[in-house]
């Protein structure tokens, strides 16, 4: 039978469901209060990771996501131009290929939703769109900066700029919503034009990354849920980690630049308050529509025959900023007119029970649920699973899963977890990390971990993710073996000295990690 015409009993359909900014404990089977059963109704059904792990930032990941490759062999480490060394430049070389080409070229149709954040900057950007790498079809967000009224789009070719006037847009537009929608109009599509081939679909919600934007509805069920804090939450959602066979480490610290709750005003509090209940709204919404998915799934019978992976491309965000079209103090919490971050106190929160936050290598900012559910694939179903893994292994696991092998011009640092997403067996792993000087490598269990401009730390990560004792004055000949092996990946891998690259880019904000 040629590839082409490959049945989907042959080759089971694939869906990536990545999140954008959701903390490691911010799902309902994860210890929080958000409500999130059709995940939580994946993870009880499937395999659940509890030591996987992505780059620390957003496009890092989905470049590590697409190619299987650490960002800086891709040269998706960051966007800095054609100056910059390679590894920094955003441009990801047309002879590396994205999970989606791999995959199309093997009889799969495919399809990509949302958030995308690959796109080049040469004079070839067209060809650096979801349709010019391996996407059947796309609905591209390119401006995420308002959820209700976006600025820029790409809806397949075409190329949608809002009204400068955000009440020009439609008023039952929701970007949540319509990532959900446009995923089940794809495979309607699919399934009424296509039913024998398989399919590949690529869901990136922008949830719930800022502006916290959410339905008022959905908001007003949090309202008053987060009066206790933040510091009350983490302790909370630690117990929850600890009882459900998670996480079992002592809780990191309150992140030394968030205030004690009992600190704040009345008034303060109600608006804390009023953003965590933003942000689990967001998360709830993005649950509504993995609900929605899977019913449609199970009503045309190929739900059973569909492996399904959930994920988040970083750690929950610290970051205080405005963009968009500014932020009207006098609006309703999560509406149009306002624009506020989640910030630092909930963002510690939302990482239980782990230290840092998106852009730092410590735990808080690269660890992720990865859930794993596949009722025809004679997956480990209800288990949590303790393999260490990293987004690299995506695309090993999922050309596995497909059984086609992947291409021999490519050395890819990934494995696949198929074996263990059945089996439940584990194995020792060495991987790294690089993000704005940001520096860490786990072997085994142990890990080392450097914050720009600051000395190594040496963690056990047996029995402490939270990194609350530090082991590097014990060890000193370990962390000396573990730094230098995370020195000779370095090298091999096009990553260069942080401070290096500001004259390749001297107007990119180089605190802009502060918090």
């Amino acid at each position: 039978m040629a590839e082409s015409s490959l049945a989907a009993y042959d080759t089971p359909n694939v869906i990536v469901v990545m999140v954008d900014d959701m903390g490691y404990s911010d799902l309902g089977c994860f210890g929080s209060a958000i409500e999130t059963p059709a995940i939580d109704s994946l993870a009880s059904g499937g395999v659940t990771f509890n030591n996987f792990y992505n780059t620390a930032r957003c496009w890092s990941t989905r470049a590590s996501l697409m190619t299987g490759l650490y960002p800086h062999q891709s040269n998706k480490a960051m966007s800095f131009g054609s100056k910059a060394p390679f590894g920094y430049q955003g441009d990801i070389p047309r002879d590396t290929k994205f999970i989606s080409e791999l995959l199309q070229t093997r009889g799969y149709s495919t399809y990509h939703v949302g958030k995308w954040h690959l796109n080049n900057r040469t004079s070839a950007v067209e060809q650096s769109w979801p349709l010019g790498r391996g996407f059947d079809n796309s609905y591209c967000i390119v401006s995420q900066n308002n959820f209700f009224a976006p600025w820029r789009m790409r809806d397949e070719s075409q190329i949608i700029v809002r009204p400068k006037d955000p009440r020009q847009w439609p008023q039952d537009y929701y970007m949540t919503t319509a990532i959900g929608q446009r995923s089940r109009d794809y495979l309607d599509s699919h399934l009424r034009d296509s039913p024998d081939k398989p399919f590949f679909l690529y869901v990136a919600h922008t949830a719930p990354h800022f502006p916290l934007h959410a339905p008022a509805d959905v908001i007003a069920k949090y309202l008053g849920k987060y009066m206790q804090g933040w510091d009350e939450e983490r302790k909370r959602r630690q117990s929850a980690l600890r009882q459900k066979g998670i996480v079992k480490t002592k809780l990191s610290e309150r992140d030394e630049e968030a205030v004690a709750w009992n600190s704040l005003s009345r008034e303060e509090q109600i608006e804390w308050d009023s953003r965590m209940a933003v942000h689990s709204a967001m998360i709830d919404v993005v649950d509504q529509e993995v609900g929605r998915l899977v019913s449609l799934l199970k009503k045309r019978g190929i739900f059973e025959d569909t492996v399904i992976f959930f994920l988040s491309d970083n750690g929950a965000s610290a970051e205080v900023l405005i963009r968009g079209d500014g932020d009207d103090v006098t609006a309703p919490p999560g509406s149009a007119a306002s624009y506020e971050c989640l910030e630092v106190g909930w963002s510690n929160a939302c990482n239980t029970p782990f230290r840092q936050h998106k852009m730092w290598t410590h735990e808080g900012g690269i660890s992720t649920p990865l859930i794993v559910h596949w009722p025809n694939g004679r997956i480990a179903n209800g288990t949590i699973n303790k393999q260490v893994g990293h987004v690299i292994d995506l695309v090993p696991t999922i050309m596995d899963i497909v059984k086609k092998r992947l291409p021999s011009t490519t050395n890819y640092p990934g494995e696949s977890l198929l074996g263990t997403i059945r089996s439940g067996n584990t194995r020792g792993r060495m991987l790294f990390w690089e993000h704005l000087g940001n520096r860490a490598i786990r072997h085994g269990y142990w890990k080392a971990v450097l914050e720009y401009e600051q000395p190594w730390q040496l963690y056990d990560m047996r029995n402490d993710r939270g990194e609350t004792i530090d082991l590097a004055k014990n060890r000193p000949a370990l962390l000396s073996k573990l730094t230098l092996k995370w020195d000779d990946w370095a090298d091999a891998s096009s990553v260069v000295p942080w401070p290096s690259l500001q004259e390749f880019h001297p107007n990119y904000r180089f605190k802009y990690k502060r918090k």
